[in-house]
């Protein structure tokens, strides 16, 4: 089963609002980069909203659905070519921006993490595939084509 192409969009509108600080409806406001946890549902969440996750039911509506918890890397990794095989250039260039920002957010963290900016977080995982964080990001960038060299260098 395809992706759908208003949940991709819904996908890419929630990412992008997560990735720049947002207001919470009762008032409260998650400034951008104050959670690398922020960072972690961001990712995680991305992924079921292209895949139609629905809230009710707690499944998502696409079949090709891969879990940011339990998958293995080659699950993920199938997952994210689906979706860029069903999303139109303008989606897949938006998909691209995500990585690099999620990529870049992280890497910004650990850097105020190295230098006492920033307190120390469980949630700051390495950019490798045997964590959620890193099997979901890489197989992202693989399935897009991000180059993400120097974040990994």
């Amino acid at each position: 089963m395809p992706f759908l192409g208003a949940n991709i969009d819904r996908a890419i509108v929630v990412a992008q609002h997560g990735l720049r600080g947002y207001a919470y409806p009762l008032g409260s406001r998650q400034e951008y980069k104050q959670s690398a946890s922020n960072l972690d549902t961001v990712t995680a969440n991305f992924m079921s909203f292209a895949a139609g996750f629905d809230p009710v039911n707690r499944k998502p509506t696409d079949e090709v659905y891969a879990s940011y918890f339990e998958s293995s890397y080659e699950e993920y990794l199938a997952m994210c070519k689906q979706l860029a095989e069903d999303c139109f250039l303008f989606q897949e260039a938006a998909i691209q921006l995500i990585v690099l920002e999620i990529v870049k957010q992280s890497e910004e963290m650990k850097a105020e993490v190295a230098a006492g900016k920033r307190c120390p977080s469980p949630y700051l995982f390495p950019l490798v595939k045997s964590n959620r964080w890193g099997r979901a990001v890489l197989a992202l960038a693989e399935a897009f084509e991000v180059s993400l060299e120097p974040a990994v260098a």
